[in-house]
């Protein structure tokens, strides 16, 4: 059987350490006559991370390895492990009632309680962290809204995940004289075309 994209991590999938960045394309101009700044927002924004397993026996690197090699010529689901639920009081079956590309704001549907600050959201293959709460139907994100998704669209809100590639096109990783595994990787946001 063919190996099928986007994979799915190994499961349960356990990391020691995972550093988000959230990247934004930007420029800056300074004046060297007045040094006035002028700062320029360019659309792209995108997640990058890197992700650090814990020691581990051979048994459970090896499906680490494996989902790792596999994933080299193709895409992959993520998420913030250490942090799989929100914080905030949010329930109900959740949906889109607005959302415009290259927007920050989000128009929810269907959400009993808030968001709070830092909680992730899933729509469609894209992954979103909530940086202000505007009321219980409205919330502004990083990174900008990736397409002008139709109202009705479902938002993930446990687990949330997004679609990733590996930072690189090659898969390292360690093994210790008493058999310790170390295991290490970089990842990217896959936007969509």
């Amino acid at each position: 059987m063919a190996i099928s994209y986007p994979l799915t991590p190994p499961s349960p999938f356990r990391a020691s350490k995972i550093s988000f960045t959230g990247t934004s394309a930007t420029s800056r101009n300074v004046s060297p006559f007045t040094f006035q700044q002028q700062q320029y927002n360019w659309p792209g924004q995108a997640w990058i991370a890197s992700v650090e397993c814990p020691p581990m026996v051979r048994a459970d690197a090896e499906a680490v390895i494996a989902f790792l090699l596999a994933a080299q010529r193709g895409t992959f689901f993520f998420q913030d492990y250490a942090n799989p639920t929100q914080r905030g009081t949010v329930t109900g079956t959740l949906t889109v009632s607005s959302a415009t590309a290259n927007s920050t704001t989000l128009g929810i549907s269907g959400a009993t309680g808030t968001f709070a600050l830092g909680d992730w959201l899933q729509i469609s293959t894209s992954l979103y962290k909530v940086v202000q709460v505007n009321s219980s139907s409205s919330v502004d994100l990083f990174p900008v809204l990736r397409s002008s998704y139709a109202a009705g669209t479902s938002i993930v809100y446990s687990n949330a995940k997004g679609l990733f590639r590996l930072g690189t096109n090659q898969t390292e990783w360690s093994i210790e004289l008493a058999g310790i595994y170390g295991v290490a990787f970089l990842i990217v946001e896959e936007l969509p075309q």
